[in-house]
């Protein structure tokens, strides 16, 4: 790196340092622009890993992510890669050499975790072996509370009973089914590659073998009816506890193919699908109230009497990402390792980062990070959206959340044109949604 680069990068760092947790945000939309900015942050997590936990028994999430899909459904914003048995063979060696280089560092070894999900991707797709043997070096490797939420993220289409026992004797208690909806034309369409009896009948081998299902659902998808949502969600009512419920509102931006989609197949705008996503929710609250659920956030989580809310949201949990295109959130910085799956194992193999690219945060950055979180991914017309921000920030940071903060985050959102607030109701502007397209850098996924 020459000296002019190098006076660039200090320049970078200093003037990030400054910045609001908003204005970073907006940064990292377009962040991977060149080659010294990535050179500049890729050892964020290296070094923040030398110190130990400052909150090592509060909200730590270990994310394994498996990038492997037989198809690519429409929907998804996650990265992916096609299913190739060889190339998994590879990652997963790559995987285990990047758990095995930070088991024994400072921040690993002061960390106890009250969380593990294995996201995607499609981490069902793996064999029993694969998941013997990941399984086998995550839980010799990481310490986990008692009682620790064990997750994996699964499609019907390919968990089998013979996997669902090698999870269950692994140690996992929770399994994150993909059902989207039961409506077998709309599966069809989004190139979903399981029917709405392979769903069914997963679910219910999974309730045999005692795990807490969570059914993970989408509204607002194009084409979908007010009555084929309730149809979906008077028969995820008929399963028994320990049953959870996550519902994904399909957000549609302008001048995307699902946006194109959205006007070819039904005529109508951008807001007017919103308006609905609004409808929908309110309709969804109705019938899962009255049906023995309870509502949680982020983005919309429901979990059944008689079993538990579940403990992993990537929007208030510190969150160590491993494999391809996974994202680590520390109250330090946060990061993200590369999205594609041959660079990311090259980089392991040849003893370099696997990350693409990451930020050091200070806490005041910190702390607006969580609130933006929150006003982003979480309900905020409830009427006590405050409340439970506030108990929230408490619960993570041990510390109270002060207005100044909360005010000048909402005002960094307005001034960065994010948002436009009317009698104290907050509007997303088209501007945030094309934004909200673009950040990937250390958001794993969320359920």
């Amino acid at each position: 790196m020459n000296v002019q680069n190098e006076m660039e990068m200090k320049a970078f760092l200093d003037d990030f340092a400054k910045k609001s947790y908003t204005e970073i945000f907006n940064i990292r939309s377009r962040l991977e622009q060149s080659e010294w900015e990535r050179k500049a942050l890729t050892n964020l997590r290296e070094t923040i890993f030398q110190n130990k936990n400052k909150y090592p028994n509060t909200k730590n999430v270990l994310y394994i992510h498996i990038p492997f899909c037989v198809t690519r459904c429409d929907y998804c914003p996650y990265y992916t890669h096609p299913y190739n048995p060889m190339l998994v063979s590879e990652y997963l060696n790559a995987l285990e050499k990047e758990i095995l280089s930070i088991k024994d560092t400072p921040f690993i070894k002061s960390t106890v975790f009250s969380s593990l999900y294995f996201g995607g991707g499609t981490p069902s797709l793996l064999s029993v072996d694969h998941i013997k043997r990941l399984s086998e070096v995550i839980f010799n490797n990481f310490s986990f509370d008692i009682g620790a939420e064990l997750s994996f993220e699964s499609n019907p289409s390919t968990l089998t009973e013979e996997k669902i026992k090698t999870l269950r004797n692994c140690g996992f208690n929770r399994v994150s089914l993909g059902i989207q909806t039961f409506n077998d034309q709309l599966l069809k369409e989004m190139s979903c590659a399981h029917t709405s009896e392979k769903a069914r009948s997963v679910i219910n081998l999974l309730f045999e073998y005692g795990f807490i299902v969570n059914t993970d659902m989408i509204y607002g998808l194009i084409g979908q009816t007010e009555n084929d949502l309730e149809r979906d969600l008077h028969e995820l009512c008929q399963c028994k506890a320990p049953h959870q419920v996550t519902l994904f509102p399909l957000r549609i931006a302008e001048h995307t193919p699902l946006g194109e989609e959205l006007q070819k197949k039904e005529g109508i705008t951008i807001q007017s699908h919103f308006n609905r996503l609004l409808e929908y929710d309110s309709l969804a609250e109705k019938i899962l109230l009255a049906n023995q659920f309870s509502r949680e956030e982020s983005p919309v989580f429901y979990y059944k009497e008689g079993s538990i809310p579940h403990k992993y949201s990537s929007t208030e949990t510190r969150i160590v990402g491993l494999g391809a295109g996974a994202g680590t959130l520390l109250d330090e910085g946060e990061g993200c390792n590369y999205y594609d799956v041959r660079e990311y194992i090259s980089a392991v193999n040849e003893n370099r980062s696997p990350a693409l690219s990451g930020i050091r945060l200070t806490q005041q950055q910190a702390y607006e990070r969580f609130v933006l979180y929150r006003i982003l991914y979480m309900n905020r017309s409830s009427s006590d959206f405050r409340e439970n921000l506030e108990k929230g920030f408490y619960e993570y940071y041990n510390t109270s959340l002060s207005n100044k903060i909360h005010l000048k985050v909402l005002s960094d959102m307005e001034r960065m044109k994010f948002i436009k607030t009317t009698n104290e109701e907050i509007i997303f502007t088209d501007r945030l949604w094309r934004v909200l397209n673009k950040v990937k850098i250390g958001m794993p996924s969320i359920i």
